[in-house]
């Protein structure tokens, strides 16, 4: 496992201002795609260079950032030559008519390079690709779909990643990052949580993942859309100053910036017993780890008579 891993945040905007700018990016008749995706290529490849050129070991996109149909030719490509995990969000995903109804779908997707496969040795080497469904749509963005003549398909599983070199990591997308379920399976199992977003209440994610990166004792990075900036990371240092690594303020700021997290740190310290964590970090939540579940039985209710 490297001691410590780099990260490159591509906060990149869609090129849209205001709500009638962003309606128009997208062919409503056709499976709301971009209708000039090759804007969109184009910072991805800006964010690619940067990546590139401070050695990353992940590249971060937002929340429908790529379009599809570049997945298999320039995402794939560019995973492999680079050797590192590149994660973003999709466009929407038509999935067709279902009951006579327009089904959608939101994706993230993670492209693995062969290096990280143990597993794959073949001569035309190809990078791995997994896409993930979004479990939940905000509020706006299932308003914006029904206004279009869509339903949202919600997405039933979270996918965790596993890496000899590059630690366990997990991706949520956008308002997933708010369930709570998912954040007590999340905990012990990952050392860095990576969530693509398309988020306008910035400061309720910076709150959240101020809490949260103590509470799942992991790295945790949000990329949110440019339009909206407040991308960040932060990691269980024990001194305060250090937590917040790295802030993004401003909107419609087009910017990719590689940071250094601690990788092996974390990992030792989420095994080690309470008493001899690393005194770089912070304490572990007092439960952490616990295996219990809980139910109607452990709570007291008092009602008035």
């Amino acid at each position: 496992m490297k001691d410590t891993i780099k990260v490159t945040i591509a906060q990149y905007t869609d090129g849209s201002k205001t709500k009638e700018e962003f309606s128009k990016l997208f062919d409503r008749e056709n499976g709301m795609k971009y209708l000039r995706p090759e804007k969109q290529l184009d910072k991805f490849y800006k964010g690619v260079r940067i990546a590139k050129q401070d050695g990353a070991d992940f590249l971060v996109f937002p929340e429908l950032f790529i379009p599809n149909e570049y997945v298999d030719k320039h995402i794939m490509n560019e995973c492999e030559s680079s050797k590192m995990v590149i994660i973003g969000g999709l466009e929407w995903v038509y999935k067709g008519p279902i009951n006579g109804k327009k089904m959608i779908e939101n994706q993230a997707f993670v492209a693995i390079p062969s290096t990280l496969n143990k597993n794959v040795q073949t001569l035309n080497e190809r990078a791995t690709i997994i896409k993930i469904p979004k479990l939940f749509p905000a509020p706006a963005e299932k308003d914006f779909l029904n206004k279009a003549g869509y339903q949202f398909v919600h997405g039933n599983r979270i996918y965790l990643f596993k890496s000899e070199k590059l630690g366990n990591w997990a991706v949520l997308i956008c308002v997933d990052y708010l369930n709570l379920p998912v954040q007590r399976l999340l905990q012990t199992r990952i050392q860095t949580l990576f969530i693509v977003a398309y988020n306008k209440d910035i400061d309720y994610f910076h709150s959240l993942s101020d809490s949260l990166h103590r509470i799942l004792y992991c790295n945790v990075i949000v990329c949110n859309m440019g339009n909206y900036g407040g991308s960040h990371a932060f990691v269980p240092y024990r001194d305060r100053h250090k937590r917040n690594v790295y802030k993004n303020i401003g909107n419609h700021v087009n910017a990719a910036v590689t940071i250094e997290l601690p990788l092996k740190l974390i990992a030792d310290a989420q095994k080690a017993p309470s008493d001899q964590v690393s005194k770089e970090l912070v304490s572990r939540p007092p439960d952490y780890g616990l295996a219990y579940e809980w139910g109607s039985k452990n709570i007291y209710i008092w009602k008035e008579r």
